[in-house]
């Protein structure tokens, strides 16, 4: 927790996505009020039901949204919703994640570290038992056009390419001079997409190696072929759309400009592809999701998933004449 005492403490607000969350949740946004002091949850569609129940933790409000506007609409009303608080950054998660105690002080420690961050992540702890320390993207030190890839072990890491949406301590003055998330892109892409325009106006992304959040992403289960490990994460083939539509509406963005992080990118989706087709289940559909984003990313598609094509890659109900 952020030790009240110390004068340089961070005025903070946690803001929490969350889209028909498990019961779970209540504890880990009592948790996230330890952390950051208030916490704002800003819940894409869910329900009357499930937000009146969010609603009861102490020192938890709720911004109710009408239906499913998309990650990157959702943590910009939580944004708007920090600033009116008045408070001068923000701690954004998912509801997949927790955070360890002492996690937002350890963030602030990295920041006055490094004070030009205006973007600072934790240590990502993977829920998969086994998994090895998360590592980050980061330009080569000796080939800036190429790419390696660091853990915290050692301790913080001053820049670093891109960060996950959960845990992160954002600035929001920066976030306003940025003009915010970029809702186009709805979901997948948004956290590595302002992360690269936090780099290209000058700032720095950073990670800090005694702030831990457990983190689950997917359903991933680790697979052994000829003694290497994969973890394919099993998502659903609308995600797959998302990705590779906005990877290449990212791409177009960026790449000129952060060679290193295309590179890396790029091998990512082969490899990404390889895991779906090796080890899925659904993988015709998830496949056919992937042409179809790659389709509407060539033509500048943006927004949500098109229902239509939504439709063309969910399995059939049993019960379906159709």
């Amino acid at each position: 927790m952020i030790d009240a005492s110390d004068s340089r403490r961070p005025s903070v607000c946690g803001v929490v996505v969350t889209f028909h969350p498990e019961p779970t949740l209540l504890q880990t946004l009592a948790e996230l009020v330890r952390e950051c002091g208030r916490v704002v949850v800003v819940d894409n569609g869910s329900g009357d039901a499930i937000c009146a129940r969010l609603a009861t933790v102490p020192g938890v409000e709720v911004i109710a949204l009408a239906a499913n506007l998309g990650v990157a609409a959702a943590l910009n009303r939580g944004a708007v919703r920090a600033k009116e608080l008045g408070v001068e950054w923000m701690v954004t998660f998912d509801q997949d994640s927790r955070p360890r105690p002492g996690m937002v002080a350890a963030l602030w420690a990295t920041h006055l570290l490094f004070p030009t961050a205006a973007l600072v992540g934790p240590c990502i702890e993977d829920a998969l038992p086994g998994a090895k320390p998360y590592r980050w993207v980061c330009r080569h030190a000796r080939w800036p056009g190429l790419f390696q890839r660091r853990d915290a072990t050692r301790g913080d890491l001053e820049e670093v390419t891109m960060m996950v949406t959960s845990g992160s301590m954002v600035d929001l003055a920066v976030w306003t001079s940025l003009g915010g998330f970029d809702e186009s892109l709805f979901i997948d892409y948004v956290d590595t997409e302002f992360c690269l325009r936090v780099i290209s106006a000058g700032r720095t992304v950073a990670v800090s190696s005694e702030a831990v959040l457990e983190h689950r992403l997917g359903q991933r289960q680790a697979r052994q072929v000829l003694g290497q490990e994969f973890r394919p994460t099993h998502h659903a083939a609308f995600r797959h759309y998302y990705m590779a539509r906005n990877r290449l509406v990212v791409w177009r963005r960026h790449a000129l400009a952060e060679p290193h992080w295309a590179l890396f990118d790029a091998g990512f989706a082969l490899y990404n592809t390889f895991r779906v087709v090796a080890f899925e289940s659904g993988r015709g559909r998830k496949l056919k999701a992937m042409l179809l984003g790659t389709w509407d990313g060539l033509r500048g598609r943006g927004g949500p998933m098109p229902a239509h094509r939504r439709q063309s890659v969910e399995p059939r109900r049993k019960d379906d004449p159709t």
